[in-house]
């Protein structure tokens, strides 16, 4: 079985976030399955890949040609996709995303023709639903960013019919919504974890899209992402001062030692690793920060995004001096420390598909203090390798830590290393839905 990925970020070659570790790892999972996977990403400058032939596209009633690029990383080969608009080190939230990423997709359908399946990522591939002339699993990462574009300019663009619009398959107050093309001609549609699965079909959760979904829900599969447990070994991680295991953990506290001495916060530290994102709850980590001081705990933020929120965050710092310490960067060193070194790190999202955050954490033996949604209440054990908090308010997630330290920190780390969060589970529930999508039966 050949399988096309098509995907805006895949590890290591382009990475935003964690949906670049879940298309750099699935490939890998699914080649004893007899699955060959090959991942096509835009080609960005930055990306180093050998010229092996171009493209040609239609686009806005134009002829173009893109380069096509290969390159092998981790016995996993990539294509990359030449388009305009991927010239600089750009990869979301700009102005012109939809436009760029309609682009790729157009061009990304050419290639498509020599797989069995496509294999399509959140809302910048999902157009191939509709225009791949080969089956199509489309995979939902975040249902908040679903891709919205002027009828006018889609239509130009793509040169598809305006029947289209008026139909159940792309209308959506007035705008074409990519992702809910996706789902309706999917042959198969996932999402990243069961709970989310279940989620998104109801009001609360399905961002105007519960109804689709309601009614796709036949062909709609929460599959949890798995780990790659090469790159998140605390045994062989290179970013940490030694190596540690289950069996001898004396190099977490060296991690501890290391991560007081980069941060200058000694004493019982929690960290939030992630993007500055209203999903991601920091709104309540901010809130609680008066009580975290007065119980004693100190405050480590690492990550990059929102620049409302990054704005709050360097205020804290500043009225917290020695307490509350906030590095605005994406920094996989200074990331894997806290994973090994934390107390615990904190998770309070608002919603949350899956998350990998917790799920490496619990691999490097801190336990994660997270709300109960999502694939957070599919990877956390409540009570046993960390805390799950029900309520959206601060006082929830003070609960949480004083119910985690309560527990027994150390204790709940050392159940969390015992966990398997391999893809291989996750890997042949993704082959049967593609043989699904095939016909091939399940």
């Amino acid at each position: 079985m050949k399988v096309l990925m098509v995907a805006p970020e895949a590890y290591p070659l382009v990475k935003v976030g964690g949906l670049a570790d879940v298309v750099g790892a699935l490939p890998k999972a699914l080649r004893p399955l007899g699955v060959e996977a090959t991942v096509l990403l835009p080609w960005h400058l930055f990306v180093k890949a050998q010229r092996v032939g171009e493209v040609a596209y239609a686009f806005a009633g134009q002829e173009e040609r893109a380069p096509l690029g290969e390159r092998w990383e981790g016995g996993v080969r990539f294509l990359l996709l030449g388009v305009p608009g991927f010239e600089r080190d750009r990869v979301y939230g700009y102005p012109d995303d939809v436009e760029r990423y309609l682009r790729f997709a157009v061009a990304a359908g050419r290639v498509a023709l020599g797989f069995d399946l496509v294999h399509a990522h959140d809302w910048t591939a999902a157009l191939l639903s509709l225009t791949a002339r080969v089956p199509v699993v489309y995979t939902i990462h975040n249902l908040a960013h679903q891709g919205l574009v002027d009828p006018a300019l889609f239509f130009h663009w793509t040169g598809l019919p305006w029947s289209l619009f008026h139909m159940e398959a792309l209308e959506f107050y007035g705008q074409v919504n990519l992702m809910k093309g996706g789902i309706v001609f999917a042959r198969a549609v996932t999402t990243v974890s069961p709970s989310y699965a279940e989620e998104i079909q109801t009001p609360e959760f399905g961002m105007g899209l519960d109804g689709v979904l309601r009614r796709h829900a036949g062909k709609l599969f929460g599959i949890l992402n798995g780990l790659d447990l090469e790159v998140f070994d605390p045994a062989k991680d290179p970013h940490l001062p030694a190596p540690y295991s289950r069996g001898d953990v004396r190099g977490k506290a060296l991690a501890q030692k290391a991560l007081w001495e980069r941060t200058g916060l000694k004493g019982p530290l929690l960290a939030y690793v992630g993007r500055l994102d209203g999903q991601k709850g920091l709104d309540l980590i901010l809130k609680a920060i008066p009580h975290l001081r007065e119980l004693g705990f100190y405050l480590l933020v690492q990550g990059v995004g929102d620049e409302g929120i990054a704005q709050v965050l360097r205020q804290a710092e500043e009225e917290n001096p020695g307490f509350v310490r906030f590095v605005e960067a994406y920094d996989e060193a200074l990331a894997r420390l806290a994973y090994a070194g934390a107390d615990a790190l904190l998770v309070p999202s608002r919603f949350e598909p899956c998350g990998l955050v917790q799920m490496i954490a619990q691999r490097y033996g801190t336990p994660p203090v997270a709300r109960a949604v999502g694939g957070l209440k599919d990877t956390v054990e409540d009570g046993s390798t960390g805390v799950l908090f029900q309520s959206y308010h601060p006082e929830g997630l003070l609960y949480g830590v004083l119910r985690l330290f309560r527990l027994g920190a150390e204790g709940l780390g050392l159940r969390g290393m015992e966990k398997d969060f391999s893809w291989a589970k996750s890997a042949e529930a993704y082959h049967r839905v593609y043989r699904l999508a095939l016909g091939w039966g399940g």
